[in-house]
């Protein structure tokens, strides 16, 4: 499997090129164009992992269904963002997971493990997702974003909004808190809520935050 992200600035998409026998898994209503010798089925959340699974990954912000590409000869399926945005890309070598934020799992490699968390009362204050979904294994793990993505390497501690948060390595610890000196201040000022990072990991953020931009866009639009 060989995988490469195409596009410029905001507007990335990544083609996946398959053998005969590979597989790939993503999000469903992810896909751009496959090759004829490409098959795709679409199975429902709850075939892998439950119907509780299921539930959790649409907390999440992700579908409760999953496209399954099978190569039965070579070929390639291209996927990319809803949004106009980066691919963010990870090659899990088995020894970390990621944690991926509410919407930004795209897809991923056979032989990737993807389990909705439940974040409890984290996701509760934190007025983004209650779920993230946690990739574990070996292989490729893609992830969208809306706008541009950048890797942060954290050695110590490391601050984030929480609406410009992507992904983040299992090895992190994190806590919801507020972005001021004060609550008031803090949504007086329209900064809200930050997520503290500390240890060693990886962390991808993304310049555009989806919850502003709509909060924004929603009244200008007409009412249906």
């Amino acid at each position: 499997m060989e995988t490469e992200i195409i596009g410029s600035a905001a507007f990335q998409s990544i083609v996946v090129k398959l053998k005969a026998g590979e597989r790939f898994i993503s999000e469903a209503g992810k896909m751009v164009r496959m090759s004829t010798s490409i098959e795709n089925e679409v199975e429902s959340v709850k075939k892998s992992g439950g119907i509780m699974g299921g539930l959790k990954r649409m907390l999440g912000g992700e579908s409760f269904f999953f496209s399954h590409y099978t190569a039965l000869g070579d070929g390639e399926v291209v996927l990319a963002p809803t949004l106009p945005g980066n691919v963010g890309f990870q090659n899990l070598d088995g020894n970390s997971g990621w944690y991926c934020a509410g919407g930004s799992y795209l897809g991923s490699g056979p032989e990737i493990k993807t389990e909705p968390k439940w974040q409890g009362m984290k996701g509760l204050f934190s007025g983004e997702s209650l779920v993230f979904i946690h990739a574990t294994g070996i292989g490729p793990l893609v992830m969208d974003a809306f706008g541009t993505v950048s890797e942060e390497e954290v050695d110590g501690t490391f601050t984030v909004d929480t609406g410009h948060l992507v992904a983040f390595e299992d090895t992190l610890e994190y806590s919801i808190s507020k972005a001021g000196g004060s609550w008031i201040s803090s949504f007086l000022a329209g900064e809200g809520l930050v997520i503290r990072f500390s240890g060693k990991g990886k962390v991808l953020v993304q310049s555009h935050n989806m919850k502003e931009f709509g909060s924004l866009l929603g009244p200008k639009l007409p009412p249906r």
